[in-house]
């Protein structure tokens, strides 16, 4: 599936609409499941347009890929400085945070009376403040590990890099049991598990190379 939206090309995979529908049968009753997926895309591509924007905004045409746990935006990572490049990272965690934010505000003040509504909202904030939570850690290739080794890398070089290499391994190793313990849905889990394989191998390739 193939659309623009804001002069932003969305392509959605079929690995993504497997993945959503094993989301759905792990929830429970199936209008419930169909809600849950439906604010489960709507947050992604919240996120996602957090980074598509700003990388628009920088002039380096941007595209958006919803795949099989998760998203990604894609850009012209030529035509934008490394500190154009922190402020596309960061803006998709600030378009989440201020979205789950606006759920929280009209839950928290009862705007709106009906059940439906309500229950739509906390569904929102529930999602998007969980979902906000694992993408800050500092494990890359999720926001805030990029966040934290281009800070690192900026101040310190090769050092910083290997640095962030070190937090992402121990964030990991931290952040796995924690989520499941907490009762994080098993796609934070196994997010959390690819990028905890992913710096393995990075480290494992630097100890070849020294």
């Amino acid at each position: 599936m193939h659309f623009r939206f804001l002069k932003i090309s969305i392509s959605i995979d079929l690995s993504y609409w497997i993945f959503l529908l094993l989301v759905i049968g792990s929830i429970g009753p199936y209008s419930e499941g169909l809600l849950w997926a439906g604010v489960f895309t709507f947050s992604i591509l919240i996120h996602e347009y957090g980074h598509a924007l700003m990388a628009l905004f920088f002039g380096a045409q941007p595209t958006i890929v919803l795949q099989a746990f998760g998203g990604r935006t894609i850009f012209n990572e030529s035509h934008v400085t490394d500190k154009q490049n922190f402020l596309i990272t960061l803006a998709g965690p600030a378009f989440q945070g201020l979205f789950a934010l606006m759920a929280y505000l009209l839950l928290q003040f009862n705007i709106f009376s009906g059940y439906l509504l309500n229950y739509l909202l906390f569904v929102t904030m529930y999602i998007n403040s969980r979902w906000l939570l694992l993408n800050l850690i500092p494990i890359a290739p999720l926001d805030g590990g990029w966040l934290v080794r281009y800070i690192l890398e900026k101040k310190f070089g090769r050092k910083g890099y290997l640095t962030s290499i070190i937090i992402g391994l121990a964030a990991a190793a931290i952040a796995i049991p924690w989520f499941y313990f907490q009762g994080y849905h098993w796609f934070f889990i196994m997010q959390l598990f690819i990028c905890g394989w992913h710096y393995c191998k990075l480290w494992q390739k630097e100890q070849e190379s020294s």
